[in-house]
C-alpha cells in the first residue's frame, strides 16, 4: 500500500510539473487581491447556478404535469437537452479559446442562459394555464420551452467552460493546490445550489403551485446577469492575471479565402466546420488523461442520479414534491462533504488514486441502493415498498460523496495537463461525450417509459458504473507502472495549432 502511494504521489508531481511547463499566465500567490477575486468569481458563480438548478428541478415536475402517469416526456425532454450539447459542445469550446477578452466571452454565455431560461419558462407558464394538452398551439408552445431550455444549458455549459475551468486555472497559475481548493469551492456553491434552490421550488409547489416556483425562478434569471458580469470585471481587476488577455489564436487564410467565395464558400465552410469538429475530439482523444475523463462521461449513462427521470420516478412512487427536494438536498450535501475532503485527499493520495477510490465508493453505494429492488422484480423476494424506497434514496444520497469526489480530481487532472490554449476545446468535447451518453440514458426512458420497467434501467446503470470503476482501475495501474501521464500527441497539438 505504502509503494502505492508512493507512485501515485510520483504521478502527482509529474502531472505539477507538466502543468508549470505549459501554463502560460504564471503562478499567483495567495495575495489580498487574489483571494477578492475567488471570492468575486464564488458569488458570480452562485448568481449564474441558483436559477439553472432551481430550473433542472423543476422542468420535470413540469413534463410529469403535462403528461401525468408516463416518463416519455420527460425523457423527451432530456433527449432533446442532452442532444443541444452534443452537437454544440465542442464549438462552444473552440468559441471561448478563440475570445480573446474573457469577460466578453463568459458574459455572452451568461446572457444565453439567462434569457433563454427566461423564455422556457414563460412557455411553460402558458402550458400550465392552458387545460389543453393537445393541438398546435400546445405542442408549439412544448417546442419553445424545449428549445429554449436546451440553449439555457448550452449558455450554462459556456458558462462553466469558462469561468469554472479556463478563469481558475489562471488565477491560480501554477499553484496545484490553490487551484484543487478553488475548484473544490466552486463544486460547493454548485452543490449548495442543488440543496437551497430545488428546495425553496419545492416549497413553493407544496404550498402556492408549480406557476409560482416557475415565476420565481424566471424572475430571478432577469435579476441576476447584470450582477453576474459585474462580480467578473471586479475579478479581473483584482488579478493581473485574469486582466490579461489571452493569447491570440493562430490566424487561418482559408476563412478569408472562403468567404469571399459564392455557394463553394459556403460548402468550405461547411467542411471547414466538420474538419474543427474531428480536430477538437482528436485532440481530447488524446489527451493524457483521456481514460479517466471517458470513466466520467460513462456515469452519465445512468439514471442513478438526482435528475428528471429519478425524479419523476420517486414522485410515482409516492415522494411529494417537498420530500424530492430535501432527499435531493441531502444527495447534495453528500457531495458538499466530498468538497471539503477533497483538497486533503488530493495532497495525501494524488489525483489518480483519490479518483480510483471515489469511483468504487460510488459504486458500492449504488448497489446497496439497487439490490433490492432488483431481487424483488427479479425473484420476486418479499421485500416491503417502504424498504425499498428508501433504500433507494439513501443509498442515492450516500454515493454522491464518491461521484463528486471522482469528478473533481478528474476535472482537474484534465486542467492540469491540458494545455492552456486547448483547454475550453477539450472541455468542451468532453460535456458533448457526457451529453451523449446522458442522451443515451434518457433514450433508454423513452423505450421504457412504464414505471414497472424502470427497475431494470437502474440494474443497467450499476453496470455502467462498475465499467467505469474498471476503465479508471486500469488507468490507475497504467500510470503506476510507469507509464506516467505523458502529454498530448505532437501532430495533434500541431493540428488543434494550425486550425
Amino acid at each position: 500500500m505504502a509503494e502505492s502511494c508512493d507512485h501515485e504521489n510520483e504521478d502527482d508531481a509529474l502531472l505539477r510539473s507538466k502543468h508549470d511547463a505549459l501554463h502560460v499566465e504564471g503562478a499567483v500567490g495567495p495575495t489580498t487581491e487574489h483571494a477578492r477575486a475567488c471570492r468575486a468569481l464564488l458569488a458570480s458563480h452562485f448568481l449564474s447556478t441558483w436559477g439553472q438548478r432551481g430550473w433542472e428541478f423543476t422542468v420535470g415536475l413540469i413534463m410529469l404535469e403535462l403528461q401525468p402517469n408516463s416518463l416519455r416526456l420527460v425523457a423527451v425532454w432530456g433527449l432533446v437537452d442532452a442532444a443541444a450539447a452534443v452537437a454544440f459542445g465542442g464549438a462552444l469550446g473552440r468559441y471561448v479559446d478563440g475570445c480573446l477578452s474573457r469577460v466578453q466571452a463568459a458574459s455572452q454565455m451568461y446572457v444565453l442562459q439567462n434569457a433563454m431560461l427566461v423564455i422556457s419558462a414563460v412557455a411553460s407558464l402558458l402550458l400550465l394555464w392552458s387545460d389543453v394538452r393537445s393541438g398546435p398551439a400546445f405542442w408549439a408552445a412544448l417546442l419553445v420551452m424545449m428549445g429554449a431550455g436546451a440553449a439555457s444549458t448550452l449558455g450554462a455549459l459556456g458558462s462553466t467552460l469558462s469561468v469554472e475551468r479556463e478563469w481558475t486555472k489562471t488565477l491560480c497559475g501554477s499553484d496545484s493546490a490553490a487551484l484543487a481548493a478553488l475548484n473544490a469551492a466552486m463544486r460547493r456553491i454548485d452543490l449548495s445550489c442543488l440543496i437551497a434552490s430545488p428546495i425553496m421550488a419545492g416549497l413553493d409547489m407544496q404550498y402556492g403551485s408549480l406557476s409560482a416556483a416557475v415565476l420565481l425562478l424566471l424572475a430571478w434569471n432577469l435579476c441576476s446577469w447584470f450582477p453576474e458580469v459585474l462580480l467578473l470585471r471586479y475579478a479581473q481587476r483584482c488579478s493581473p492575471a485574469l486582466a490579461a488577455d489571452k493569447p491570440a489564436p493562430a490566424a487561418d487564410s482559408s476563412s478569408s479565402s472562403s468567404s469571399s467565395s459564392g455557394g463553394g464558400g459556403i460548402c468550405r465552410r461547411i467542411a471547414r466546420s466538420l474538419d474543427q469538429q474531428l480536430q477538437s475530439w482528436t485532440l481530447y482523444a488524446c489527451q493524457p488523461a483521456a481514460p479517466a475523463a471517458a470513466a466520467l462521461a460513462l456515469l452519465y449513462l445512468t439514471v442513478l442520479s438526482w435528475g428528471t427521470l429519478m425524479t419523476a420516478y420517486l414522485k410515482t412512487l409516492g415522494l411529494p414534491e417537498a420530500d424530492l427536494a430535501v432527499w435531493r438536498g441531502l444527495g447534495a450535501a453528500s457531495g458538499i462533504l466530498a468538497t471539503l475532503t477533497f483538497p486533503p485527499l488530493h495532497r495525501r493520495l494524488g489525483l489518480v488514486a483519490t479518483a480510483t477510490l471515489s469511483i468504487w465508493l460510488q459504486l458500492a453505494c449504488l448497489l446497496a441502493a439497487v439490490v433490492p429492488s432488483v431481487a424483488a422484480a427479479a425473484l420476486g423476494a418479499g421485500i416491503r415498498p417502504l424498504v425499498r424506497r428508501y433504500a433507494l434514496v439513501c443509498g442515492l444520497v450516500l454515493s454522491r460523496f464518491g461521484l463528486w469526489s471522482f469528478d473533481l480530481a478528474v476535472t482537474q487532472l484534465m486542467q492540469e495537463t491540458c494545455q492552456h490554449a486547448s483547454l475550453g476545446a477539450v472541455n468542451g468535447v468532453q460535456g458533448s461525450v457526457q451529453s451523449l451518453f446522458q442522451m443515451l440514458a434518457f433514450g433508454a426512458g423513452v423505450l421504457l417509459p412504464a414505471t414497472d420497467s424502470f427497475v431494470w434501467l437502474m440494474a443497467g446503470s450499476c453496470g455502467v458504473v462498475a465499467l467505469a470503476a474498471a476503465l479508471c482501475t486500469a488507468f490507475a495501474l497504467r500510470t503506476s507502472c510507469g507509464a506516467g501521464l505523458g502529454s498530448p500527441l505532437p501532430e495533434a497539438q500541431e493540428e488543434w495549432s494550425e486550425a
